[in-house]
C-alpha cells in the first residue's frame, strides 16, 4: 500500500541534451575496425557489427577523420571508483550486508557503499569523471551503478540521497551513455555540467534544488518546468513543482578583513530584506572540500570563539530565501593570527570602587604569552593621559588540558577617580597582540572625618543668635554633612545640611545649649562616619529695663521697674556719666529701696542680669533731688535695706 502511494509522487530532474543509442567515433589515420574493437568493445570480434551499423566496405583502410557510430552496449564497460578526498568529524560506511566502519581520507568506493554523516561532519568525493561532491551534515548517501564506458571518456553514476543534503560541481557528460543521476525519495536529479545543490528536509517531504551552473528540468505529477542558472524550485511529495524563482544574489562581503588578530572572529555584512537566513561554511581550503562549519544564521553576522585556532580561512556566505531556497555563494578568505590570546582581566572587577590609591591589578596568563603590555587612561578610549607598562614573564605559560591558569599580577598607584585598564599579550618577537577588552574602575578612597575648628569638651557660649561653625577640608571629600540637633543624641535634628564649604552660619532658634558634628562625604555619599560633636550655648543679654520710677520719703528712696530678668543692679551717681556710683545694689525682683543720701543731685539707673550676670544695656537714668532732712543719729544704721 505505501509504495503504491510513494510511486505516483515521484518527480524526475534532468539536464537538457541530446540522447542517442550509438557513441560517435572520431578516426585518426592508420584505424581499422578490428584496432577499434580491441580498444573499445567489450567483445573485441564484434567488429563486424560496427561495420554493418556504418555500411563500411573495407575495414582495414579507414579514412581519417569520419565519424562512425558504434552501439553502447557493445562497449566495454569498467568499474568508475570514487575517491574519498576528505573526511570531517564523524562519517561511516558499509556494504549492503556488512556492519558500519569508519570512513577515512583515501579511501575509494565502487559501488553498493552507504554512508552517513553525524551532526557537523561532512565528506568530500571525486568521481571518474572528475565530478565533485561534498556529502553534508547529517546525511545518508548511497552508491549504484559506478560505471566506466572504456576510454570513451563516458561514466555513467548513479547514487541515492535518502535523507541530508550535497552539493556538487558535475563535469561534463557524454552522450549518450554518460550521465550523472541523483535519487531521492521525492524526484531524481539528471545531471550533466551542472553546477547544483540538493537537500532534503528533515521530515522528507520536500526536496529544495538550486542550479548555479547549466539548465535542468524538474518534472513530478506529469509536470514540468525548466529551471535555467541562477533559479531554484522545490517540489513537495505527491505535488508538481513549483514555478522556478531567481536566487538571491551573493552577499557584498568586500568589508570584511583579510587579517584578524583577535578572538572571537566577528564578522558582518549587508543586510539582504529579501533573506531571512543565511548559510554560512568555513573551510581551510579554497575548494571548500572540507567545512569546519556549516550553520545557519538568522542575522547578517557570525561570530567564532577561541575554538577556532590560527591560520587560514575561506568563509562562504549565501542568503536563504523565504522559500528555503539558498541563494548564490560569497567566498571571502582571512587569515587568522591571534595566538597568543589576550590575558583575561580578573581584578579590579568591572566598575568596582576601590577606597586607597594603590591598587593591585591581576589577571589570567595568556598561554604562550613572553610578556605583556599593560594600559590604564581615565578614558576607554585610551586617547590621552595612557599609564603604559611594560610587563615580562620569566617562563611562559603553557597550560595543560583542564588545568587553572597562573594568575600574574602588579601594582600601581593611581590618582583619585575614574580609571580604564587593559592588557595584552607579547609574542615571541616582543610584537603587541590583541588588548583585552577594557575594564573600568574607580579610585575613590573614603574620605576622613573631618577635624572640628572649635572645642569640643565645653561648650561656646555666645549672645548672639547667628553662629559661624567651620572644620578642616578633608582629602577625597566633594562636600559634608551637618547636623545641628538640641539633645547631644541627635534624636531630633533641626539642621540636616549638605554643603561644599568647609564652614556653615547657622542661627540659633532659641537659647539654650545646641550641639553639631560633620561627615565628610565621597562621590557616591559614603563617609567614615561624623566628627566628636561640639556645641555653643546661646544666651542672649537680658532685655533692657523701662527707666525706673522712683520716691523719696523721710529716709529711703523708694525704686521700682518693669522687667522679669533673674536679676538686676542698681546704680546710683553723682553725675549723670555715672562715674561716681556710690551705690550697686543687686536684688532679685525689679523694685528696691535705697537709703536715702545726703541732699544734693543724682542719678539712678537699672540694668538687667541673667544667670551667668551677662548685662543688659542700662535704661534710662533719672534724675533724684534729695533735700536736707533733720534726723535722730541712732535711726540711720535701720534705714539701709532692700526687700
Amino acid at each position: 500500500m505505501r509504495t503504491a502511494q510513494l510511486i505516483p509522487a515521484l518527480a524526475a530532474l534532468t539536464i537538457f541534451s541530446a540522447q542517442a543509442a550509438d557513441w560517435l567515433y572520431l578516426t585518426v589515420p592508420g584505424d581499422t575496425l578490428s584496432g577499434i574493437g580491441q580498444m573499445y568493445l567489450k567483445n573485441p570480434k564484434d567488429w563486424p557489427k560496427i561495420q554493418a551499423t556504418n555500411g563500411v566496405r573495407i575495414p582495414k583502410h579507414l579514412p581519417a577523420n569520419s565519424r562512425f557510430k558504434i552501439p553502447v552496449d557493445l562497449l566495454k564497460v569498467t568499474p568508475a571508483a570514487v575517491n574519498v578526498v576528505a573526511v570531517k568529524g564523524n562519517a561511516r560506511f558499509k556494504l549492503a550486508d556488512g556492519p558500519f566502519q569508519k570512513l577515512v581520507s583515501g579511501a575509494t568506493l565502487t559501488g553498493g557503499e552507504t554512508v552517513l554523516t553525524g551532526p557537523g561532519a561532512s565528506v568530500s568525493y571525486q568521481f571518474a569523471d572528475n565530478t565533485r561532491l561534498t556529502q553534508q551534515a547529517s546525511s545518508k548517501l548511497s552508491f549504484g551503478r559506478l560505471a566506466s564506458y572504456g576510454k570513451t571518456g563516458m561514466v555513467s553514476t548513479e547514487i541515492s540521497l535518502d535523507s541530508g543534503r550535497l552539493e556538487a560541481s558535475a563535469a561534463k557528460q557524454l552522450s549518450p551513455a554518460g550521465g550523472f543521476k541523483v535519487r531521492t525519495p521525492i524526484a531524481v536529479a539528471g545531471l550533466r555540467g551542472t553546477g547544483f545543490r540538493l537537500n532534503i528536509s528533515e521530515d522528507g517531504k520536500t526536496l529544495r534544488n538550486e542550479v548555479t551552473e547549466g539548465a535542468v528540468a524538474v518534472s513530478a505529477q506529469g509536470q514540468e518546468v525548466q529551471v535555467d542558472a541562477g533559479f531554484g524550485t522545490f517540489a513537495e511529495l505527491g505535488k508538481p513543482p513549483v514555478p522556478p524563482t531567481s536566487l538571491l544574489a551573493k552577499p557584498d562581503l568586500s568589508a570584511l578583513p583579510d587579517k584578524i588578530n583577535r578572538l572571537p572572529v566577528s564578522l558582518a555584512w549587508p543586510e539582504n530584506p529579501a533573506a531571512q537566513a543565511w548559510r554560512i561554511q568555513l573551510s581551510d581550503e579554497a575548494s571548500f572540500q572540507t567545512l569546519l562549519r556549516d550553520e545557519i544564521v538568522t542575522r547578517a553576522s557570525v561570530e567564532w570563539t577561541s575554538e577556532l585556532p590560527d591560520g587560514d580561512y575561506f568563509l562562504r556566505v549565501r542568503g536563504v530565501d523565504p522559500l528555503g531556497l539558498e541563494g548564490f555563494n560569497a567566498d571571502h578568505a582571512f587569515s587568522l593570527n591571534a595566538r597568543p590570546l589576550p590575558p583575561m582581566p580578573q581584578k579590579p572587577a568591572l566598575g568596582e570602587r576601590i577606597g586607597q590609591h594603590e591598587i593591585e591589578l591581576a589577571w589570567h596568563a595568556a598561554e604562550g604569552a613572553q610578556g605583556y603590555l599593560l594600559q590604564l587612561a581615565p578614558t576607554p578610549e585610551f586617547s590621552h593621559g595612557v599609564i603604559e607598562r611594560r610587563l615580562m614573564v620569566k617562563s611562559p605559560t603553557i597550560a595543560a588540558a583542564g588545568a587553572a591558569t597562573t594568575l600574574e599580577s602588579t601594582r600601581e598607584t593611581l590618582n583619585s577617580g575614574e580609571w580604564h585598564w587593559r592588557i595584552a599579550s607579547l609574542d615571541k618577537q616582543g610584537q603587541t597582540r590583541a588588548f583585552s577588552p577594557h575594564r573600568a574602575f574607580r579610585v575613590q578612597p573614603t574620605p576622613a572625618i573631618p577635624l572640628l575648628l572649635t572645642e569640643t569638651d565645653k561648650p561656646l557660649v555666645t549672645t548672639q543668635p547667628e553662629v559661624k561653625l567651620q572644620w578642616q577640608a578633608s582629602s577625597e571629600a566633594v562636600a559634608y554633612q551637618v547636623q545641628i540637633a538640641a539633645d547631644p543624641e541627635f534624636a531630633k535634628k533641626e539642621v540636616d545640611q549638605r554643603t561644599a564649604e568647609t564652614h556653615l552660619t547657622t542661627t540659633s532658634k532659641a537659647p539654650g545649649d545646641w550641639h553639631w558634628r560633620v561627615a565628610a562625604l565621597g562621590l557616591d555619599d559614603d563617609s567614615q562616619g561624623f566628627s566628636k560633636a561640639a556645641s555653643w550655648r546661646y544666651q542672649p543679654l537680658p532685655t533692657q529695663p523701662e527707666m525706673p520710677r522712683y520716691s523719696v520719703d523721710l529716709d529711703s528712696v523708694s525704686v521700682v521697674w518693669s522687667g522679669s530678668a533673674p536679676a538686676y543692679r542698681l546704680e546710683l551717681s553723682r553725675n549723670q556719666a555715672f562715674t561716681e556710683v556710690i551705690a550697686r545694689p543687686v536684688v532679685r525682683v525689679p523694685e528696691a529701696r535705697l537709703i536715702k543720701p545726703a541732699a544734693g543731685t543724682y542719678w539712678l539707673r537699672v540694668i538687667a542680669l541673667n544667670a551667668d550676670n551677662q548685662e543688659s544695656p542700662p535704661s534710662a537714668s533719672v534724675q533724684i533731688e534729695v533735700q536736707t532732712t533733720f534726723r535722730p543719729w541712732w535711726l540711720l544704721p535701720f534705714l539701709i535695706f532692700a526687700p
